[in-house]
């Protein structure tokens, strides 16, 4: 029997990914202070994504031993194989992550949520799914984790790498369908589930919207919580003030 979504075997990877992930963020929140510790959990778990985005791509061409299916063709398999490279070579905070952070975070969450590949196999511990299902699982988790150590912080001033990130997205996936004979890339030819219409032309605007609705909850978030510290700093300064005009300190 092939597995099916919201299966057993599905709601059992959910239970256990989330339960893991909860504990494991609430430690690194309260025990990673240093910035050595907080590098090397970047590099652990960056370096698992890689394994497993790779071991996902070796997999499918194993099975259709087509060379040109060892590159990732969906955004998902992109975004879990830049986003490790962007954190086991590249800087904190730095340009790749103003992209692929977002895209990476909601691709995750959505498709552990909803894979529709899970039913492809009659095992969900078939190379393929298993390893589809981790990549998109870590993808998701290093997404929280690079916010809790502060490798990433969210700014609308670079809505550009957004933009950047994208073009370059549709411009290897219309190379692999045109070029190198990739059947589909990037939803830019077919939906994202199938029987729906949601292919990349539709995603993207949709994508687009909640960005900006994000970005803006995040600055106001931001900003009240600037203002909440600044405030509680200026009552502080007058009561030590006061106490060093009324004892003469």
């Amino acid at each position: 029997m092939h597995p099916k979504i919201y299966g057993r075997e599905h709601i059992v990877f959910l239970l256990v990914f989330f339960i893991l992930a909860f504990f494991s963020w609430c430690l690194i929140k309260k025990y990673a202070k240093s910035e050595r510790v907080k590098n090397i959990i970047i590099k652990i778990v960056a370096l698992g994504l890689l394994a497993s985005i790779l071991c996902n791509r070796i997999a499918i061409f194993a099975k259709n031993l087509q060379w040109n299916r060892l590159i990732p063709n969906s955004f998902c398999g992109m975004d879990s194989l830049v986003l490790s490279l962007a954190l086991l070579f590249g800087k904190k905070n730095n340009a790749i992550l103003h992209f692929v952070v977002y895209v990476a975070f909601v691709g995750g969450l959505g498709t552990i949520f909803y894979p529709t590949f899970i039913d492809t196999y009659t095992s969900f511990f078939n190379p393929i799914t298993f390893s589809g299902m981790l990549h998109h699982a870590l993808s998701f988790y290093l997404c929280v984790v690079v916010q809790l150590v502060g490798w990433f912080k969210p700014d609308y001033h670079k809505w550009k790498n957004l933009l950047i990130g994208f073009l370059a997205y549709i411009t290897l996936g219309a190379f692999l369908i045109y070029v190198l004979d990739v059947s589909t890339a990037f939803y830019i030819n077919e939906p994202m589930i199938e029987g729906t219409s949601f292919t990349i032309w539709i995603i993207a605007p949709v994508f687009a919207v909640g960005y900006v609705i994000y970005m803006l909850c995040y600055e106001l978030i931001t900003r009240k919580i600037a203002m909440k510290k600044d405030a509680n700093e200026h009552s502080f300064n007058l009561i030590m003030k006061t106490i060093k005009s009324d004892y003469k300190i």
